[in-house]
């Protein structure tokens, strides 16, 4: 017997503690910090100042089995002038009737929202952790990326959704070798005078990360399922990232003075996490963390933008060549994360500068 109930209080923390025991056997999924999901979930954290959500729980004969979370981001339909609806925080054994009454939980709720689709799974934004993984099951994610069991596509499929896009993970390690046409546009761009790259003054991190939201915002406005973040949300960005986020891997690009461009990676933390399972009370998982964040030798960059005013001038190329030439110099390797498929003009440069495509994450959506 199969049952379903809402999320409330009483038993959030059997919400947040499922894929801990669902993949509780797997090499590669990776678990958050449990506390780190519990304040993302809470209703004090900026995203849910314009977004609403209902999560559910499914049984099988007792025993906890799924999870999914239906959501409405209201800035996103304002911005996107959609009527849509997003699923995530979707997790299930690999049981066709525990996905299906999940899934109908949730429709049921936003159709009672009033939303004309559902799509997913974002968890909960495309600000956050995006996509299901549909290749490369046998390697652990990069930080802050989805890891899944292959089935789920197969149980997604089957409720009546279909691919809507897909976001590319681009990889590079240190030996790989730059096309002379990149090394040329960069060359080129750099003789331009007032061109200037510094790192990110991380004792001013506040500061710092409001030109960061203005670049992103304006970089990424034109681009599919992108939400202009809010400065709460950037100062909870920043929350979560100042702890791991090291000088040699951020850089703005400034033009007479004006920030014109950035990126930001990170270590890929992920191996540390691998080690904690999803808390800190632990003292020796902390001392094997610990001992694995110190042998971390991969990153992620997880942002990259240029504001419209200063494209078409390499700009981009040049940011990417300086995190090859000062970031992976460092880390060994980096994966460059995520890219949507169809945005050719970037995957060309990418490619162009000795990466390749690597995973594949993908966006259903349904009609309602």
């Amino acid at each position: 017997m199969i049952t379903v109930c809402e999320v409330a209080d009483k038993n959030l923390s059997q919400f947040i503690n499922f894929p801990f025991d669902l993949y509780k056997n797997s090499p590669y999924w990776v678990g958050e910090l449990k506390a780190d999901t519990r304040r993302l979930l809470s209703p004090k954290n900026p995203f849910w100042a314009h977004a609403v959500n209902k999560m559910f729980l499914a049984y099988k004969d007792g025993v906890l089995a799924g999870r999914i979370m239906a959501l409405v981001n209201h800035a996103h339909n304002a911005y996107h002038h959609e009527n849509i609806g997003f699923f995530g925080f979707f997790d299930v054994i690999q049981d066709a009737e525990v996905s299906h009454a999940l899934f109908n939980a949730g429709e049921a709720w936003l159709r009672a929202q009033g939303v004309q689709a559902v799509r997913g799974p974002a968890n909960p934004s495309s600000n956050h952790v995006y996509g299901l993984l549909v290749n490369k099951f046998d390697t652990m994610p990069a930080i802050m990326m989805p890891y899944n069991f292959p089935y789920y596509a197969e149980l997604i499929e089957k409720e009546g959704f279909t691919k809507i896009k897909d976001v590319l993970a681009f990889h590079r390690t240190k030996n790989e070798q730059i096309s002379p046409r990149f090394l040329k546009v960069c060359e080129r761009c750099m003789r331009a005078k007032g061109i200037t790259l510094r790192r990110l003054n991380l004792k001013h991190i506040e500061q710092e990360a409001e030109i960061i939201r203005r670049i992103y915002n304006s970089a990424w406005a034109e681009n599919w399922g992108f939400v202009p973040m809010t400065k709460e949300e950037m100062a909870d960005v920043v929350q979560e990232l100042k702890m791991v986020v090291r000088p040699e891997g951020t850089c703005v690009l400034e033009v007479d003075g004006e920030p014109a461009g950035f990126y930001i990676a990170i270590p890929n933390m992920n191996h540390a996490l691998k080690e904690l399972k999803g808390s800190l009370c632990n003292p020796w998982r902390v001392w094997k963390a610990l001992r694995a964040w110190r042998k971390i030798k991969d990153a992620r960059l997880i942002m990259l933008g240029v504001a419209p005013q200063f494209r078409q001038r390499g700009i981009d190329l040049v940011l990417i060549k300086h995190i090859i030439d000062h970031g992976v110099a460092v880390w060994n390797e980096a994966e460059l994360s995520w890219v949507l498929e169809d945005n050719q003009g970037i995957i060309r440069g990418i490619v162009e500068c000795g990466c390749w495509e690597d995973k594949r994450y993908r966006l259903y959506q349904k009609g309602l």
